[in-house]
């Protein structure tokens, strides 16, 4: 009953860690508003297409940290102090994905959760999300729907968390199911204009080609 108590109090304080959006930060270091700009997401690109490459690359390195720390801290914590640290990492991750997705202090205006969704499956396997993550950014650059790659990257993942699941660890399948669902309904306006051909296009390779065009003529 205890332990119960501290998988409550983990969920509660990851859920609060999630609601510290990175994309608003930012912008207003920026002094702009992401969330008045573009899409109107407080994610990385639209950081990115806001206030630049620089803010935008610390708003996903931010966002990352925010699922990462907090998952790899439940971890550790519940390893060496009882419970089950396998379900604390979902417990924090699934809190801290709702919480990066439908904070309270934004009125449940949040962002889509992929970042920070890379950071808790960082904890939870962190090779294969390597792997799948490398694939998502070369993806990015050459195909200009970069949803695809986004929503894909946590389906991809989600799936083989669900393979690899101990089944002693039945709760982990409701806490890996409910982020997938989670991360999803966030994206339901892109997977929308995906299925009727018009999504927004992602020019993440020319947006690259132009940071190294406006060094060439600052040099």
């Amino acid at each position: 009953m205890i332990y119960l108590l501290y998988y409550i109090l983990l969920a509660v304080f990851s859920y609060f860690i999630g609601n510290i959006n990175f994309g608003r930060v930012f912008g207003k270091i920026n002094h702009k508003d992401v969330t008045k700009s573009a899409s109107g997401n407080p994610g990385t690109l639209n950081t990115w297409r806001v206030c630049g490459f620089w803010p935008g690359v610390f708003t996903f390195v931010c966002d990352m940290l925010k699922g990462l720390i907090v998952c790899l801290a439940a971890y550790f914590i519940f390893k060496y102090n009882g419970g089950n640290p396998e379900i604390a990492i979902y417990v924090a991750g699934f809190s801290v994905v709702l919480g990066h997705n439908y904070p309270v202090i934004f009125c449940f205006k949040g962002g889509k959760g992929v970042a920070t969704s890379i950071g808790v499956f960082l904890v939870a396997n962190w090779w294969v999300s390597l792997i799948v993550f490398v694939i998502m950014i070369v993806g990015m650059l050459f195909v200009k729907y970069a949803s695809i790659f986004t929503i894909g990257f946590v389906i991809t993942m989600s799936i083989v968390e669900l393979c690899l699941c101990n089944p002693a660890n039945w709760v982990n399948y409701i806490l890996i199911s409910l982020l997938l669902t989670v991360v999803l309904i966030s994206h339901h306006a892109n997977i929308h204009r995906l299925l009727t051909g018009k999504e927004n296009k992602t020019e993440l390779w020319a947006m690259v080609k132009g940071i190294f065009k406006k060094k060439d003529k600052t040099n």
